[in-house]
């Protein structure tokens, strides 16, 4: 029988002068003399080698280790003596030429351990008897330890939780139950021994418990209704679902379970709560533990009584010491971030919500992973599961063990993509993967890296088009988010977004891009309809294949804004929106650009995709205002960085803010109002209620008495920027109101003042001219699919559009004749724009797509006949880009998605600075001489100094 206390340990616990019982006798070598000095009382440390010799490097070098006991002898080590238990032949050894170190501040340290390293870098944990001990003493009284208990120990000696199993038998003369690793790797077995043996209390995660042994097999041993096991203590992982554990128990069990929390910061265990068997409400995490404390704090580091935040575990007497920090340093009570997001309810209970850096941003929203495995694991087959996060490719994976492999994998998908309709739809999966078997850390959690592996190879099978069929390809992709192949994409219960990700896979698995794609599915074109267009793309790749590479460039008298993706127009030297906008050259400033700096980060709570606007009142004023998706609209002064203005509306914003005078600002909400607000008070002067949401930034007129305003309702409006003055309403006030076509208006309108009309495109690939003054529709065409950006007018008066797909189309609104088509294949987010170098009458046209190109093309001016575009160059970048680029006397700012912000020379393409923010970035940057201002998908409006 395999059942024994490995060798190394048993020494360690001799030498520690401690009392060892274990289930079966071990025999004692003659040679086993423990040195003259037990470790404990001489007031030393131990601790557990990791087997990664990055971390036990760190922790010998942290530590200043000089004596280890290991079964190997290297060249930096001499043999102090020789042991010999369980015929394996143990050394006690001594480092060289290592530096003595007296510093008694260690001496009180019971042990020390290394963190896993899952969430960071290692850290290493000096965990003194005041920390730990308390732990021991609970756990005693709570679980009822006596002597008769037979505790098992089966924690990986680095991970913390195996010093509570192996003291808090040690302390009150119970058993411990040990077993070998070869016996470890056989879990039938392992389970029929722990059972057999009469095992009392097992710690252990949720999942190696329930991916190493079928509910099936708990029911009928450990689980049973004669099982002698009478603690089951559940911890390092969120708790299993109720279902699962009643699906493992016998009825008649009497098993008490334990949810029991904490971190190796504050080792080992912090809360505890005893779980009521058969009760449907979510567990806590129970009450602190003697000397503990908890505390919530919400993003601006505030106290929270109720609601969400991330936890904290506080003590003024259960401290560890963190990597070299010193203890007379640290000011009591000392407070560890856990990571956690918890909600606290009104009867002051705390619910585990998942780990902060599972909490990711889809599409501008944020996906708790965690809630989408807690609805998964609802389910009945469901044995186990992982949300994992691609960060890179934006994917989001579900992989999950079941019970019964042998059922239709097409059948299990049904159910589980109709299950998860209880969640939103930006918790869609892109992909299912069921796994065999889960790879696991030494601390018996599931292991990141092998998922990620996984998930990296389930993508293999479509990479390679020859090794399947188109139609099965694109089958799969499609039935992932739609049931039905008879009706149409949105008849079928198809979402924008559902779109954008069947687009997005279909690039991925074929490797060419299909610009067409997501206006066909938002047309609510059918399965064969989509397939017939893939299959046409792939037969003519070799001949028609894409033009990538491009940069992106910004005009003088144009300000951009991205939130929508807008631009605003203004004349240099002019009064811009009734504010002095006087922009200086930055030429001389950028010639030696070499570093962007950080200047500074205002936290705007969520989401900030709205571009910033620029503007000042005088020569001392410049400021900078933005807007995010949780209402907050932030005001700074660019020249005092320290100075700035909140206030709040009631739901998230995507457009960017239109300023008026004396700091009024125009902008449209999720709400379907569109506000005038006072930036630095918050009054509201007038709001105006649309009928959907407003994403569409307001722009105004030359004369400054009409703004107006797009609508997901379809329409265009003409307001008053001004409040009435018969009723004293706060009420906007409307001049006009135009249906404008049968597709939400989300892109900024542009003035065409050759016409005095206004441009606007939409969502069902309208592109309308209407009267400033009337409203009226004086020019219409339509595209063949939807139009995200805003128009540009060219030097000529020609207004030119670009729908989704990458397709620019430019007309002679006056003679209502298309005068030239031009197409980028690759979908477009990003606003085009118009750049005129000074040494040429030339025009060109930059556009940035999501193929990860940016493209400049040159429109000849000499002649009629030479106007239509020619590719001048393109620039290749490294992710997609859905901001509007920043171009200016030569020099040209991008943002791309994966937060890479990079500053270019426009005429040579030549890259001069970068920076990377912590985060994606959508919106697009402003630059003002040596300041550039953008948002970030960190929640943080970022202001740079290009030095």
């Amino acid at each position: 029988m395999d059942v024994r206390i490995p060798p190394l340990l048993v020494l360690l616990l001799v030498c520690m002068r401690v009392r060892i019982l274990a289930p079966y006798p071990f025999t004692s070598s003659s040679s086993l003399r423990p040195p003259p000095k037990r470790i404990l009382n001489s007031g030393h440390a131990f601790f557990n080698v990791p087997t990664d010799p990055l971390i036990y490097t760190k922790i010998f070098t942290s530590l200043n280790v000089k004596y280890i006991f290991t079964t190997s002898v290297t060249s930096n080590r001499n043999i102090i003596h020789l042991f010999n238990i369980h015929g394996q032949s143990i050394y006690l050894t001594k480092l060289v030429d290592v530096q003595e170190n007296y510093n008694r501040r260690w001496y009180h340290f019971a042990y020390a351990i290394a963190t896993s390293g899952s969430t960071g870098t290692p850290k290493v944990i000096k965990v003194p008897h005041s920390c730990i001990l308390p732990n021991i003493v609970d756990l005693k009284k709570i679980l009822d330890i006596t002597s008769s208990d037979k505790i098992a120990q089966l924690t990986n000696f680095t991970f913390d939780p195996s010093i509570i199993e192996i003291f808090l038998n040690l302390c009150y003369a119970a058993t411990l139950f040990m077993v070998s690793k070869t016996l470890k790797n056989e879990t039938v077995k392992l389970l029929e021994k722990i059972f057999h043996a009469r095992v009392t209390v097992l710690q252990i995660t949720p999942s190696l418990l329930f991916h190493q042994w079928s509910t099936e097999c708990l029911k009928t041993t450990i689980l049973d209704k004669d099982s002698k096991l009478r603690i089951l203590l559940l911890g390092g992982e969120s708790f299993p679902s109720m279902k699962l554990l009643s699906e493992a128990s016998h009825p008649r069990n009497t098993t008490r379970l334990f949810n029991i929390y904490g971190i190796t910061e504050v080792s080992c265990w912090s809360s505890i709560n005893e779980i009521v068997k058969n009760n449907v409400d979510e567990p806590c995490l129970g009450k602190p533990l003697s000397e503990t404390i908890f505390q919530i704090r919400n993003e601006d580091n505030e106290i929270v009584i109720r609601g969400d935040g991330t936890l904290y575990i506080g003590s003024t007497t259960r401290i560890c010491i963190v990597g070299n920090e010193s203890e007379e340093d640290l000011n009591k009570p000392v407070f560890r971030d856990t990571g956690d997001i918890v909600s606290v309810d009104d009867q002051h209970r705390i619910f585990y919500k998942g780990r902060r850096n599972n909490i990711v941003k889809r599409f501008g929203n944020k996906v708790n992973l965690r809630e989408l495995e807690r609805v998964t694991t609802e389910l009945s087959f469901v044995r186990n599961c992982v949300a994992f996060w691609n960060a890179e490719h934006h994917k989001l994976y579900l992989c999950l063990s079941i019970t019964d492999i042998k059922e239709e994998f097409s059948e299990l998908k049904d159910d589980i993509m109709s299950h998860l309709k209880l969640l939103p739809a930006i918790y869609k999966p892109d992909k299912i993967i069921i796994v065999e078997r889960f790879n696991f850390t030494s601390s018996g959690k599931i292991c990141q890296t092998s998922l990620r592996e996984i998930c990296r190879n389930s993508e293999i099978e479509i990479d390679n088009v020859n090794n399947l069929h188109i139609n099965e390809i694109f089958e799969n992709l499609w039935n992932n988010h739609i049931k039905s192949r008879g009706t149409g994409f949105l008849m079928s219960g198809g979402t924008s977004i559902a779109a954008l990700q069947i687009s997005s896979a279909a690039t991925q698995a074929f490797n060419i891009e299909f610009p067409e794609l997501i206006g066909m599915l938002l047309k609510d074109f059918t399965f064969d309809q989509c397939i017939n267009y893939i299959r046409n793309i792939l037969i003519s790749r070799d001949c028609d294949k894409a033009v990538t590479d491009s940069i992106d460039i910004s005009v003088n008298n144009k300000i951009f804004n991205k939130d929508t993706k807008k631009i605003l127009n203004t004349e240099e030297g002019k009064t811009y929106n009734n504010t002095l906008k006087k922009k200086e050259n930055i030429k001389s400033l950028l010639e030696n650009i070499s570093n962007i700096e950080i200047l500074k980060t205002y936290n705007l709570q969520k989401c900030v995709d709205a571009s910033p606007t620029i503007y000042r009142y005088s020569e001392t004023e410049l400021y900078a205002t933005v807007a995010s998706h949780s209402g907050i609209i932030c005001t700074v002064n660019l020249l005092k960085t320290d100075v700035s203005y909140e206030i709040k509306l009631p739901n998230r914003i995507e457009a960017s803010v239109l300023i008026l005078a004396n700091f009024c600002g125009i902008v449209g909400c999720y709400d379907g109002h569109i506000y005038c607000i006072h930036l630095k008070t918050g009054d509201i002067i007038w709001k105006f209620q649309t009928q959907d949401m407003v994403k569409c930034t307001a722009i105004m007129c030359t004369q400054g008495s009409k703004i107006f305003v797009g609508s997901y309702d379809f329409n265009v409006y003409c307001l008053s920027p001004k409040v009435g003055d018969i009723f004293k309403s706060i009420d906007g006030i409307q001049i006009w109101k135009t249906k404008a076509s049968q597709g939400g208006i989300c892109a900024t309108g542009c003035l065409h003042q050759q016409s005095t009309s206004i441009l606007f495109g939409s969502l069902d690939g309208s592109c309308l001219a209407l009267h400033q003054s009337s409203g009226r529709i004086i020019w219409k065409r339509k595209l063949q699919n939807p139009v995200f950006v805003a128009p540009v007018v060219l030097r000529t008066g020609y207004a030119l559009f670009c729908s989704v797909d990458g397709t620019l189309c430019c007309f002679d609104i006056e003679i209502d004749c298309q005068m030239w088509r031009y197409a980028i294949y690759g979908n477009v987010f990003s606003y085009p724009v118009i750049w005129t170098p000074d040494s040429t009458s030339d025009e060109y046209i930059i556009l940035a797509s999501h193929n990860k190109n940016l493209y400049c093309l040159e429109i000849p001016q000499r002649t009629i006949e030479e106007n239509e575009p020619k590719l001048k160059y393109t620039l290749q970048l490294q992710s997609p880009i859905f901001a509007t680029s920043w171009c200016e006397d030569g020099y040209m700012f991008v943002a791309c998605t994966d937060g890479i912000f990079k500053v270019f020379d426009l005429l040579e393409g030549k890259l001069l600075a970068t920076k990377e923010l912590p985060g994606e970035t959508f919106s697009s940057p402003i630059v003002h001489n040596d300041l550039a201002v953008l948002g970030c998908r960190d929640n943080h409006l970022y202001v740079l100094k290009l030095s």
